[in-house]
């Protein structure tokens, strides 16, 4: 607050400042203009005497004497040779020319009937001003010294309760801050309908915290999803090789085909983990093996890699692929058609339907990716955060998995500067992907 104060008070006095330098410039020159027009009429007069006598031999300077006495100076007429004229006042009585003139010197040329007769030099008494010049610059100066005190006093008293009013959202946001940093992810600023920026930043700030809290509400059901899903295979598995080793089974095959079951369990959900912070590493750096290749291709290998698994719940797969270019890389275009197919396989009762469009847009230059079912669809509630990591909705906790999978389809999209929604459709779940086109 004190910085703003100060710079308020700065410049009304540098503002201060320059209109004083100002007003003694233009006081000044106004000065010089007076003084060379004096001298311009003195050297008009000896025009005319000279003209009157054709020479500078008996001129009468009294008239231009009594412009000099006026103009508080004296001057000199020096002729075309460079000669000091002698000009004698028959004028006994009358009030002589200062003698102490010790100002500046103008300059004028006396010319008769466009000719040059001669120069006058009349020099003033001295540099002051005028007494009138000086009162109107004196004024002046002292209207500006009192009118910047007067904005400075005002500056103070105006910028301090707005700087106080700047000052204390932009400390909530501070405190908060440090809240945040300190664990506590309920710390929010509020003042949202301060004006300007300050506002702007602390909905800014009070967004970034509700995501941090809903991550690490999320990270919390994680480990809660995670221990759950390690805990039974793990359970099995220990049992399983207690028996053995106590004796109380042999060790048949039936028995390490049940431990294999249990191990692919673990492994799957390893995978996914992998899986998420790879889908991370592409936004964190230039991980992307980025070539022209065609989405529909990538989408019917994708297609075929999972028809067993689709054969093994007995959906039908339709396929309507059109060629379409897209700049990507390959192995993440075909991961994201996977998670879609794999999960609309999951979530999809057996003898159920599942389609794969791709299909290019000229209209936008953009390649359109569908994944759609009849499935039981994603509640309206879960659609908004479908796509958040670790985000498992009430509906698909019986399922197995760790319900990361359209996670890491977000940020594989998002990375190929692409978009993903759920489509709002009346039964069933359509997932479509949209990225640009080359």
């Amino acid at each position: 607050m004190g910085g703003f104060v100060a710079v308020a008070v700065i410049a009304v006095f540098v503002l201060a400042g320059l209109t004083l330098w100002r007003t003694k410039h233009t006081v000044g020159q106004l000065a010089r203009e007076r003084q060379q027009a004096s001298a311009d009429a003195i050297a008009d007069t000896l025009a005319l005497a000279y003209q009157q006598h054709g020479s500078w031999d008996g001129v009468d300077p009294h008239p231009a004497m009594m412009l000099a006495v006026q103009a508080g100076a004296s001057f000199v007429v020096v002729d075309n040779d460079g000669a000091v004229v002698k000009l004698r006042n028959p004028m006994d009585g009358m009030p002589a020319m200062a003698t102490d003139t010790t100002g500046p010197t103008r300059h004028a040329s006396v010319v008769v009937d466009g000719e040059t007769v001669g120069d006058v030099q009349v020099t003033f008494v001295s540099g002051e001003l005028a007494q009138a010049e000086m009162h109107v610059r004196d004024a002046l100066g002292n209207t500006v010294a009192i009118g910047a005190l007067v904005a400075a006093v005002a500056a103070v008293l105006i910028a301090a309760p707005i700087g106080r009013h700047i000052v204390r959202p932009l400390r909530r946001v501070t405190d908060a801050a440090q809240r945040l940093g300190d664990g506590d992810t309920s710390a929010r600023a509020g003042d949202h309908d301060a004006p300007g920026e300050i506002g702007a930043l602390s909905r800014t700030f009070d967004a970034m915290a509700d995501r941090l809290e809903a991550n690490d509400i999320a990270r919390r059901h994680l480990m809660t999803d995670v221990a759950h899903e390690l805990r039974t295979p793990l359970t099995l598995l220990q049992g399983g090789c207690e028996e053995v080793i106590d004796g109380i089974t042999e060790p048949t095959m039936e028995h390490f085909v049940a431990m294999h079951d249990d191990i692919l369990r673990l492994r799957r959900l390893v995978d996914d983990l992998g899986a998420l912070a790879d889908a991370d590493a592409t936004l964190a750096g230039p991980t992307l093996a980025v070539e022209r290749c065609d989405l529909a291709d990538i989408a019917a290998t994708a297609a075929d890699a999972l028809r067993p698994l689709v054969d093994a719940h007995q959906h039908q797969l339709e396929l309507r692929l059109e060629p379409a270019a897209v700049d990507g890389d390959r192995a993440r275009l075909s991961q994201i058609v996977t998670n879609l197919l794999t999960n609309a396989i999951k979530f999809t009762a057996p003898g159920g339907r599942i389609r794969l469009d791709v299909r290019p847009d000229p209209a936008t230059q953009h390649v359109t990716l569908t994944v759609s079912d009849n499935g039981p669809g994603i509640p309206v509630a879960d659609r908004a955060r479908v796509f958040e990591r670790f985000y498992r909705g009430d509906t698909a906790r019986h399922i197995a998995g760790s319900g990361i999978g359209l996670a890491v389809v977000a940020q594989l999209v998002t990375a190929h500067h692409g978009t993903v929604q759920i489509a709002d459709t009346p039964s069933g779940t359509t997932v479509t992907v949209t990225l640009p086109g080359p």
